[in-house]
């Protein structure tokens, strides 16, 4: 076999390995480009879902009818007491609202948190599923406690208050 033909099977060879090897940068750059974007919506979707929270919170606390220096699931046990549960239907729908956007907030955190660019936002995030876990529970446990006659404990896991800026700095991480 002569130097010309080895020439021409070597180039044979190499042409269709630079063709692949270019689509698949192409395909890789395409690929890390769409991540980025669904990294980006889920961080959006998180940084709503917090304000909303914040908001319904702050509209729960204003509430004239919630007790004062009393939690919001504390004050809301103490009311249908009072009041009966179909008075305080509204204040029930804006905490399972709350509810939801907790759980809608994990699962975001949980899909992310593989991606996360920031300790900080590990940290937090951690921080937030134990708050939603526990705020959870306790809003679970509203109608046994009313009908048992029982009262909430003291303690209550608070809410992670570094989580809506790590949010923020991941966010800006991120872009």
């Amino acid at each position: 076999m002569g130097n010309k033909t080895r020439w021409a099977l070597l180039v044979a060879a190499l042409v269709p390995t630079f063709i692949v090897a270019g689509f698949w940068q192409h395909e890789h750059a395409a690929l890390n480009g769409t991540r980025s974007r669904l990294n980006s919506s889920e961080l959006g979707a998180i940084a709503t879902l917090l304000k909303d929270d914040q908001a319904l919170i702050k509209e729960l606390q204003a509430d004239p009818s919630t007790e004062k220096d009393a939690r919001i699931l504390a004050s809301y046990l103490a009311e249908i007491r009072r009041d009966g549960v179909a008075k305080h239907a509204d204040m029930k729908q804006r905490l399972d609202q709350l509810a939801e956007n907790n759980t809608a907030i994990v699962t975001l955190i949980k899909v992310y948190a593989p991606h996360a660019k920031t300790p900080v936002f590990t940290a937090e995030a951690d921080k937030f599923r134990n708050y939603a876990s526990a705020w959870r529970d306790r809003w679970n446990s509203v109608m046994e406690l009313f009908m048992a006659g029982g009262n909430y404990a003291a303690s209550e896991v608070p809410f992670p208050s570094g989580f809506p800026d790590a949010v923020q700095a991941e966010i800006a991480a991120a872009r």
